[in-house]
C-alpha cells in the first residue's frame, strides 16, 4: 500500500512523538541456560578441493567450526515455556512455545533439513547438489541482522543461538527437536493481558494485510518503513524476503501498519563455485555476497510484485532520502558490532565481512535507485473495493499526478510520476462505484490506463497530449460485473450478494475473530507467494475464456536447446535463443523473436530459423513470420511409386538447400492451438552431383526452383495448458501435467500459382492427428495413435512430394523411402513405464511396442499395398518425453535396431 504527502508528514510527526521503533521492539528474553556446550553447526558441508571448486567454498568452514552456545533451559526461559505446535516452510520445521504470560516464542533450527524439490529428484545428484547449496547460508546469519534493523528503526525480534535440550518437556516434539542447534526469538503477537510485541495494538500476518489493503483505504502500510527494511535487505544480501516472511504491527488504533522483519536466515547468502557461476546466467537468484551488489532483481526475485504494490507511492526523491539515511545510521560502529556479535569462533572471517558491508553501504543509494527504476518503469497503482475517486492530471514536461480518495476524506494516495522514469501507468480502481477524471493539456505525457473493475464506473478523459484528445485508455466503463481476481472462482458481486466478503488473497476466511484472551490459531509456515497476489490484477480474456493474469511487463531471454536424430541425418543437435517481451493483456506475450540453428552430423548440413510473433491486446489475433534456411528437408530420393526398389547407398542421396519466408496473420484459440494464413515464398537449389539418381532423373523442381503461394495452417492441442508467462529459468524440472486423454491436430493447405519457376498452379493438403490415452492402472501406461496423409493436385516439384519414411511417418524405413502424389500412414504405440531410478537426474525406464502402416499413391495407383513395420524395445527418459532415448528391435532387416532421441510422436 502507498502513502500520500499528508500521511508522510503525519508519519514523520509520529516518529518524532514516539520513541524509535527499535526501542519498541521487544527483545528476546535472556537465554536462561542449563550450561554451555561446544558443537559445530553441521559437518555435512565438508568437501574436498574439486567439490569446492565446482560448488564453492561458501561457508563450509564455518558450518564445521565448533562454537560455544548456551543450552536452553525450558523451565527458566521467559518464566518457563512449553511447546504448542510445529510449523515450518519448504526448508525446515520450527517449533512454537508459549510462556506463562501467553507470549509466544519460536525456535528455528539452524541446519535446514528440507529442500523444495519435486519428489522424483530424490536420490539424484541434482538433489544432493541442492542440499549442498545450503552451505551458501551463513550458519548464524539471523543474529547478524538485528543491529542493522535497530539502527534503522525497523521492528524485529531478536534471535539468540541456543541448543535445544533433549528434554522430556518437549513431549511429542522431542524426537524432532531434541539436541538441535537453532535460534529462539519472540513470535510477534498480541497476547492478553500481557503487553504485545512492540506494544502494538494489533499484529496480523501478510495474508490478512492483503485482505485489508484490498478492502478499503483505512488500512495503510507505512511505505517509508517498508522501503527502509527493503534497503537493509539489500545491504545484507538477504534474498529470501517474500511476503510470507513478515508480520505487520499497528502501533495505534487506526494507524498505519509497520512491517515486522522476521526469519533472517539468508543474510550474507553467497553461492560460489564454477558450476553456480554458469547456473547464475539462467538463475540470477543464485547471488553472491561481495563488495558489490548482485543484480537486484535476482536478489529480490520472490519479492518484486510485493514491492511494486507497497512502494509505488514513494517517489524517487524519497528512495534517495531513505537510502542516504541508512548510510548515515549504519555507520562503521554498527557494522562492526553486528558482525562481532556472531560467535567469536568465526572471528577470522569478520574483517572480510565487515569490509564488504562497508563497501555495500557506500554504494546503497545508487543501487537503490537502480531497483526503483526496475520496479516502476511500468507503475501499477491500486485503489480498493470501496467507492473512490481518482484524479489524474497531466502537466509540465511529462508529469502525471495521481491522487485517490474515498468520500470526503483527504487523499490516501498522492504521487507525481515522471516520464523520464516511468513509461506507463496502470491505475486499477477495483470494486465499488468509482469515478476517474483525467485532465491536462500537454505536448508529451506518460501513457495511462485506467481499469475499472466491478461496480458503477464513471471515467472521463478530457486531457490532450500532443494535440490528440482523450489519449487515456479506459477499461470497464459503466456498470460492470463478472470481473474475477486470482484465485477466486466466482464473481465478486455474487459473493457480496451472499453476504461474504471476497478474499483477494485466495486464503480461506476465518469464521470468527478470537475473543479477548484467546489465541488465534495460525500455522507458522511459508506462505505461497502465488496465493498472495499483491500486484492485484483481474483475470484477462484469452482463448475465448477468462484466465488468471500473466506476466505483463519486461522481457525475458530463454535458451533453446535440443537434440534429435533420424536415419540419413545422424544426430541433430539444436541450439538457439528466444527473446520475449510482455505487455498489458497480451497473452502469452507481447512479442517473441527466436533464432535457432540445428546441424546434422551425417549430412553435415544446417537448419537455421528465425521466427517472430507479435500479439494484440485482449485478442487471439497475432502477426507472425517464419524464415528458414535448411539443408535437411529432403535428403533422399528414389523416384515416385509405392514399389520402388529397396536399394540403398549414396546414389540416392540428395543435397538440397531451401530458403523460405512466411508472414501470416494468426488467431490463437488455445495456448498451443492456432490457425494462420499468409503468403509463402520459397527458393530451392539441388546440387547437381554426378553419379546421383536425382541428377540422372532431373525431376521437376531440380536445380533451382523459385515459387510463391498462399498457405493456411491449423494446429490444435487439446491439453489447453496455459503458459504462465513467468520465467524462473530455462529448464522445466517438473513434467507437464496431461489429462487422461488428449491429442493434437496439425493441418496445412497450400496453393502455388503458375509463376516464377512454377510452370502451372498446384495445391497440396496435408494433415496428421495424434491421440494419447493414459490407462489409469499400474504404472499408467500410455496408448498413442497417429494417422496422417498428404495429397497434391497438379504438377508439383519433387521436394513437395508425399513422402513416407522416417520417424515422421514410417520409422522402420529410410527417410523419404517412398514418394507419390498422395500418402497415408498410421501408427500405434504402447508405452509402459517400468521403473524410476535416481542418478544425476531422475531417470525413467519403460517398454515400448509399435506398429506402423504406410503407403503412397501415384495417379491413384499404389502397387504393393500397405507397408508394415513393427518393433519393440525400451526407452530411458529424463523428466520429459522429448529427452528419451529409445532403442527398438524391428522387423526390417536393413534397420533391425533403431536408436532415436525422443518418441516418434
Amino acid at each position: 500500500m502507498t502513502l500520500n504527502v499528508r500521511l508522510t508528514i503525519a508519519t514523520a510527526f509520529l516518529l518524532c512523538t514516539f520513541p524509535p521503533l527499535s526501542a519498541r521492539s521487544q527483545a528476546t528474553a535472556s537465554p536462561a541456560s542449563i550450561k554451555d556446550t561446544v558443537l559445530p553447526a553441521s559437518l555435512e558441508y565438508e568437501a574436498g578441493g574439486l567439490h569446492r571448486a565446482l560448488l564453492g567454498d561458501n561457508y563450509r568452514d564455518l558450518w564445521a567450526t565448533p562454537i560455544r552456545v548456551p543450552v536452553l533451559d525450558l523451565r527458566r526461559f521467559a518464566g518457563g515455556i512449553r511447546p504448542t505446535k510445529m510449523g515450518g516452510g519448504k526448508q525446515s520445521n520450527n517449533l512454537r512455545f508459549m510462556a506463562p504470560d501467553s507470549s509466544e516464542y519460536v525456535f528455528r533450527p539452524i541446519y535446514k533439513r528440507l529442500l523444495s524439490m519435486p519428489d522424483h529428484f530424490d536420490g539424484t545428484i541434482i538433489k544432493s547438489i541442492g542440499l549442498d547449496l545450503r552451505s551458501a547460508s551463513h550458519p548464524t546469519a539471523p543474529v547478524a541482522a538485528p543491529p542493522f534493523l535497530t539502527a534503522t528503526d525497523v521492528l524485529h525480534p531478536n534471535p539468540t543461538v541456543v541448543l535445544m535440550p533433549d528434554d522430556p518437556l518437549l513431549g511429542e516434539f522431542r524426537k524432532e527437536f531434541g539436541g538441535i542447534l537453532g535460534t529462539i526469538e519472540e513470535y510477534p503477537s498480541t497476547p492478553h493481558p500481557t503487553p504485545a510485541f512492540a506494544r502494538a495494538v494489533d499484529i496480523i500476518n501478510t495474508e490478512d494485510l492483503l485482505k485489508n489493503i484490498n478492502k478499503e483505504p483505512v488500512h495503510l502500510v507505512d511505505a517509508r518503513a517498508m522501503l527502509t527494511v527493503r534497503l537493509v535487505d539489500m545491504l545484507l544480501n538477504d534474498n529470501d524476503r517474500h511476503p510470507g516472511q513478515w508480520k505487520w504491527a499497528q502501533l495505534r488504533s487506526g494507524g498505519p501498519w509497520f512491517p515486522i522483519s522476521r526469519d533472517r536466515d539468508k543474510v550474507f547468502v553467497s553461492y560460489g563455485g564454477t558450476l553456480l557461476s554458469l547456473a547464475r546466467l539462467a538463475l540470477p537468484s543464485l547471488v553472491t555476497f561481495d563488495s558489490t551488489y548482485p543484480p537486484i532483481t535476482g536478489l529480490f526475485d520472490n519479492a518484486i510484485e510485493f514491492d511494486r504494490r507497497l512502494l509505488v507511492g514513494l517517489e524517487r526523491a524519497v528512495w534517495d532520502s531513505v537510502a542516504r539515511t541508512i548510510v548515515q545510521r549504519v555507520n562503521d560502529s554498527v557494522i562492526e558490532a553486528a558482525v562481532r556479535g556472531m560467535p567469536r569462533e568465526y572471528a577470522g572471517t569478520f574483517p572480510e565481512i565487515i569490509g564488504r558491508l562497508k563497501a555495500r553501504r557506500d554504494q546503497l543509494p545508487a543501487t537503490a535507485l537502480g531497483y526503483y527504476q526496475r520496479l516502476f518503469t511500468v507503475a501499477d497503482v491500486h485503489a480498493t473495493d470501496a467507492d473512490e475517486r481518482a484524479t489524474v492530471v497531466r502537466s509540465g514536461d511529462g508529469f502525471v499526478d495521481i491522487s485517490l480518495q474515498s468520500g470526503s476524506n483527504p487523499p490516501y494516495f498522492a504521487r507525481r510520476f515522471d516520464a523520464r522514469e516511468t513509461r506507463e501507468i496502470r491505475l486499477y480502481m477495483h470494486g465499488g462505484n468509482d469515478v476517474a477524471l483525467v485532465t491536462g493539456r500537454v505536448q508529451q505525457s506518460i501513457p495511462v490506463r485506467i481499469i475499472g473493475g466491478n461496480g458503477e464506473n464513471t471515467m472521463v478523459d478530457s486531457s490532450t497530449v500532443g494535440g490528440r484528445s482523450n489519449p487515456t485508455r479506459l477499461y470497464d466503463i459503466g456498470s460492470v460485473s463478472g470481473v474475477r481476481y486470482e484465485p477466486e472462482t466466482t464473481d465478486k458481486p455474487d459473493k457480496a450478494d451472499k453476504g461474504d466478503k471476497p478474499d483477494p488473497s485466495g486464503a480461506k476466511e476465518k469464521s470468527d475473530k478470537p475473543k479477548d484472551g484467546e489465541k488465534e490459531e495460525e500455522e507458522e509456515e511459508e506462505v505461497d507467494e502465488s496465493l498472495l497476489d499483491f500486484n492485484r490484477r483481474p483475470w484477462v480474456s484469452a482463448y475465448g475464456t477468462l484466465i488468471p493474469p500473466k506476466r505483463d511487463r519486461g522481457t525475458s531471454i530463454r535458451p533453446v536447446v535440443g537434440i534429435g536424430s533420424g536415419h540419413g541425418l545422424g544426430l541433430v543437435p539444436k541450439i538457439g535463443i528466444a527473446r520475449y517481451k510482455y505487455g498489458f493483456r497480451k497473452i502469452p506475450y507481447a512479442s517473441m523473436i527466436k533464432a535457432t540453428a540445428a546441424y546434422s552430423t551425417k549430412i553435415r548440413g544446417f537448419d537455421i530459423g528465425l521466427d517472430t510473433d507479435n500479439r494484440f491486446e485482449s485478442s487471439g489475433l497475432h502477426i507472425q513470420t517464419a524464415s528458414r534456411m535448411t539443408q535437411l528437408e529432403v535428403v533422399e530420393f528414389r523416384g515416385f511409386g509405392n514399389d520402388v526398389p529397396n536399394l540403398t547407398g549414396e546414389f540416392y542421396d540428395v543435397r538440397q538447400r531451401q530458403w523460405s519466408f512466411r508472414p501470416a496473420l494468426g488467431y490463437s484459440f488455445g495456448p498451443d492451438s492456432d490457425i494462420s494464413l499468409g503468403p509463402i515464398v520459397r527458393y530451392t537449389t539441388t546440387d547437381s552431383t554426378v553419379n546421383r539418381f536425382i541428377t540422372q532423373e532431373r525431376p521437376y523442381g531440380f536445380a533451382t526452383f523459385g515459387q510463391a503461394g498462399l498457405q493456411l495452417r491449423l494446429y490444435h492441442d487439446t491439453r489447453m495448458t496455459l503458459d504462465t508467462g513467468v520465467t524462473k529459468g530455462p529448464f522445466t524440472v517438473v513434467p507437464p501435467e496431461k489429462p487422461l486423454f488428449w491429442g493434437t491436430l496439425d493441418m496445412t493447405g497450400s496453393y502455388y500459382p503458375g509463376m516464377w519457376d512454377a510452370e502451372s498452379a498446384y495445391e497440396e493438403v496435408a494433415g496428421v492427428a495424434t491421440a494419447y490415452l493414459t490407462v489409469p492402472v499400474m504404472t499408467r501406461p500410455v496408448v498413442a495413435v497417429r494417422a496422417g496423409g498428404k495429397k497434391l493436385f497438379g504438377d508439383f516439384p519433387y521436394f513437395d512430394a508425399a513422402f513416407i519414411g522416417g520417424s515422421r511417418s514410417f520409422r522402420t524405413e529410410h527417410r523419404q523411402r517412398y514418394a507419390g502424389d498422395a500418402s497415408l500412414y498410421g501408427s500405434g504405440e504402447l508405452r509402459v513405464p517400468i521403473a524410476q531410478f535416481p542418478l544425476i537426474l531422475p531417470w525413467d525406464v519403460g517398454a515400448l511396442g509399435f506398429v506402423d502402416m504406410a503407403r503412397v499413391y501415384v495417379d491413384g495407383e499404389s502397387p504393393g499395398g500397405w507397408h508394415k513395420g513393427t518393433g519393440a524395445g525400451i526407452w530411458i527418459g529424463v523428466i520429459r518425453p522429448e529427452t528419451n532415448l529409445t532403442i527398438l528391435y524391428t522387423n526390417n532387416p536393413d534397420r533391425r535396431v533403431l536408436t532415436n532421441i525422443g518418441f516418434a510422436f
